[in-house]
This record gives structure tokens, sequence and C-alpha cells, in this order.
């Protein structure tokens, strides 16, 4: 216990002092021009032990998150005080390793299934949910011959949909801290999935959204938030625009609260908003 809280207080460190150079150097990201405003809005509750997605709810001002792997299959409605209003079974699934939840303009959530820090899994996939009736979405890395694989790289934590796809973003282990861009229809099927697009991100990628406006996505990495234009509805790398500093300890879960602003959570179940100073 000893060893894992001073491994755990040198990572926090190591976070809040992280910086956006290598970033900026190297993808052409700039560093924010406009100030942010963080603050700790509240903490999850102890069933929600290992928060991991975070997306929108039905009523404003509310999110829906679960567990990590090994968890319930159910989401739990939440407010930015982490009060728990509703849980949401998802029957006909299985929580391996539960990573990330997004929404789509019908009203389906489509909850990510597929961590896979061991290199190992042939079962990933994506569960698709909608009045107590789920689809499955499953896929595999058309590059990946070994299970599991020596390059640790078929990795990933997050995505988000925009019109009728899901956008994936892998999370890179590996020294060459490349973050790779898969796209997979949104309807129930099963998909080899290739690279569309890469970029240079030195930490590693856990959540994604894409704004309400539908003009930029923001991919959550640890101590910062990376933020892409859209242009002409397609989703790439070519149009980096800020690195936000965020600086705190492991956060795991990010959604857009307005085309400017962000609500976040950590693994120590703390709730932050991120807020563009006027």
């Amino acid at each position: 216990m000893f060893l894992y809280k001073f491994y755990m207080l040198l990572f926090s460190m190591k976070i809040a002092v992280c910086n956006c150079h290598s970033e900026i150097n190297k993808s052409s990201f700039q560093a924010a021009k406009t100030q942010y405003t963080i603050t700790k809005t509240g903490r999850l509750p102890i069933c929600i032990n290992e928060n991991s997605g975070l997306t929108s709810a039905w009523q404003e001002n509310y999110y829906w998150t679960h567990n990590d792997g090994g968890g319930n299959t159910e989401l739990y409605m939440i407010d930015q005080r982490g009060y728990i209003f509703d849980t949401l079974f998802v029957k006909d699934s299985q929580n391996i390793d539960w990573e990330e939840l997004t929404k789509d303009d019908q009203g389906h959530i489509y909850i990510g299934d597929f961590g896979n820090n061991s290199q190992a899994r042939q079962d990933l996939c994506i569960y698709k949910h909608k009045n107590n009736n789920t689809e499955k979405i499953t896929f595999r890395y058309a590059d990946q011959t070994e299970f599991p694989a020596q390059k640790r790289v078929f990795d990933c934590e997050a995505f988000f949909w925009y019109k009728g796809n899901l956008y994936l973003f892998s999370k890179d282990w590996s020294n060459k801290h490349q973050t790779k861009l898969y796209v997979i229809p949104d309807k129930a099927g099963d998909y080899s999935i290739s690279p569309k697009d890469s970029i240079f991100l030195k930490s590693p990628v856990t959540a994604a959204d894409i704004s309400p406006d539908g003009k930029e996505f923001a991919l959550l990495s640890y101590g910062k938030i990376f933020t892409f234009e859209i242009s002409g509805d397609k989703i790439d790398f070519s149009k980096p625009k800020s690195c936000i500093k965020i600086g705190r300890a492991q956060m795991e879960a990010l959604n857009y609260t307005s085309n400017t602003d962000f609500i976040m959570t950590n693994e120590q179940r703390k709730i932050y908003t991120v807020v563009r100073n006027k």
C-alpha cells in the first residue's frame, strides 16, 4: 500500500508539472490563448469507485457515467456534485473493460467495452443501447496479428459519435506517442478497422468528445486537453487548435458542457468544470 501511494504521489507530481511544449513543437498546437478556470464541483459516491466514461443525459446539466472493468453493467445519472439521480441497467451486456460513453442524436447511448491494456483482447466491442434494447458492434484492429501484441498500441479509451459514425482514438503505450484515429459505422456488425490518421501526443488519450455545435472536438490526456477544429464535417487531426494545461490527477472522462467549456472526472472520483474565461 505504501509503494502504491508513493507511486501515485510521483505520478500526480509529474502531471502537475506537465506542459504543452512537445505538442506545440511537434504537432502544431497553440498554447491556449484564453485562460480557463478549473473548479472542483463535487465527488462521485463510493459505488462509482473507478469512473471512466461521461456523456450528457436527457436533462441539462446531468450526465451518464459508469464504472471501469469488472463493474456492474449499469449507467448512473449524476449532476456536477456527483449526486446519483437514476440508474440504467444495460441488458445483454458485459463489463469486461468499459472505458467510454457517447450518445447520438436519436438518443442511443454507446458504451465502449474496448479497454485493452494487456494488448491481448479479441472480443472488443461497443454496446448500443436505447429503450431497454442493446445491440452489439464488434471490431478488431486490422494490423494486430499477435495476442498479446508486442507493440503496445492497440488500446482505446476514447470515442465519440458524429453523423452516423463512431470515432475512436487510441491510447499509445509505446515511446512513439502516436495517437491513431479509427472510424466505425454506428450500426450493429463486425468490423476490421485500420487507422485513418495519427498525431503525436506525448500523454496517453483517456477520453474524447465533440462540441454541441459540431465545430471542434477534444481529447483528454493526463494533465492536458487538446482541441481540434472540424472543417467540412471531416474528423481528423489536420487542424489542431489549443493545448489546455489542466494539471490535475489522472483524468479519465470528459464532456462538453457548452461549445467552449467542459466537465471532467478522475480516478479519485473528483469532478471538475473547465470554464473559459470571458
